[in-house]
C-alpha cells in the first residue's frame, strides 16, 4: 500500500500577520478549525505550540517530529519581516534571492529543505494517510523536495495557514499529489 503523507500548515497565529520570522506564537483566540473527515491512520506535527494545537484541532493526537520543526531564523527570530526589512533590507534581500545564504546565522533555505527531505524519506510512515501539522515553510520545502527541485522555487509556492502538500510514494521517491487550500 502507498503512503500518503499530508502537511498541512498550521493555522493562523497572533504572528501571522506580523509575518514573523520563526512564528513560535499561539493560534490566533478567534479561529475555529473544523475536525477533518479524511481517514487518517497516524497524526504528526512539528514541535511548535501552532502545530500541536493544529493537529489536535483537526482531530489527531500528533506525535512531535523534531526534524520537521520550522527553519532556524537566527537572530531574525521572531521579528516580524518588516523590521528586517528596514533593519537589514541588503541581508534579506541576498537571502530572497540566494537559497544557499543564511545572513541571520541561522539554516539557510537549501539547508532546510534538506533537512525536510531527509525526514521525509527517513520516516517510517505508516501505510495509508498521514497527516503532519508544520510550519507552512517546512510543508513548502516538502513539496520542493518532492518535486526534486531546485531550491529557489520554495518562493514560487503560495501556502495560507490550513494550507497542504499531498505526497505519496510506493517505493523511494515522492511525488506531489495536491498542493493547495486547507483539509476536509
Amino acid at each position: 500500500m502507498a503512503q500518503r503523507l499530508v502537511l498541512v500548515a498550521h493555522g493562523p497565529t497572533t504572528g501571522t500577520r506580523d509575518l514573523l520570522f520563526g512564528d513560535r506564537t499561539d493560534l490566533s483566540d478567534a479561529l475555529a478549525i473544523p475536525p477533518t473527515t479524511e481517514r487518517v491512520v497516524a497524526w504528526g506535527s512539528g514541535p511548535e505550540p501552532a502545530c500541536v494545537a493544529t493537529a489536535r484541532a483537526l482531530g489527531g493526537e500528533p506525535e512531535l517530529i523534531p526534524g520537521l520543526v520550522g527553519p532556524d531564523f537566527g537572530r531574525w527570530s521572531g521579528q516580524p519581516l518588516a523590521q528586517v526589512a528596514t533593519a537589514e533590507p541588503e541581508a534579506l534581500g541576498a537571502w530572497l534571492r540566494d537559497p544557499d545564504v543564511a545572513p541571520h546565522g541561522g539554516e539557510s533555505l537549501t539547508e532546510v529543505i534538506r533537512r525536510v527531505g531527509d525526514c521525509c524519506d527517513a520516516g517510517e510512515w505508516s501505510p495509508g494517510r498521514t497527516v503532519v501539522v508544520v510550519a507552512p515553510l517546512v510543508a513548502r520545502a516538502a513539496a520542493v523536495h518532492a518535486l526534486g527541485a531546485g531550491p529557489e522555487v520554495i518562493f514560487r509556492l503560495d501556502l495560507a495557514p490550513l494550507g497542504r502538500v499531498g505526497l505519496s510514494r510506493a517505493g523511494d521517491t515522492w511525488r506531489l499529489q495536491q498542493l493547495g487550500s486547507g483539509p476536509r
